[in-house]
Parts: structure tokens; C-alpha cells; sequence
């Protein structure tokens, strides 16, 4: 499962559930877009698959 989806599916639940508000979602979103410019995109995409690799064994 990419982690794009996994996010958006957390995204969805605390939107749903009144725990998080539209402007925060914007700023998660616009912090992942800007993650994704630096350095730091490859270090966070490498250890995002490996916690969804590990939490994938769980779900057997």
C-alpha cells in the first residue's frame, strides 16, 4: 500500500471524526509537497516503506 494512500486514509478518519480541521489537513499537505522538494525526500520514503513493510507482517 503506498504511503500517499495510508496518509490520506488518516487524513480522511480525523477529518471524519472532528479531530482534524480542514486547515490542518492543508498544512499536512502542503508540508508533504514540500518534504518532497528537499534533500530529505529519499530518507523519508525509505523509511516510510520500511514502517508500512513492518506493519504489513502484522496484518497477516
Amino acid at each position: 500500500m503506498p504511503f500517499v494512500i495510508a496518509l490520506a486514509a488518516v487524513t480522511i478518519f480525523l477529518k471524519r471524526k472532528s479531530a482534524l480541521k480542514s486547515s490542518h489537513a492543508l498544512a499536512c499537505g502542503a508540508l508533504g509537497f514540500y518534504l518532497a522538494d528537499t534533500g530529505l525526500a529519499g530518507s523519508i520514503h525509505e523509511a516510510s516503506a520500511n514502517l508500512l513493510g513492518m506493519l504489513g507482517t502484522f496484518t497477516v
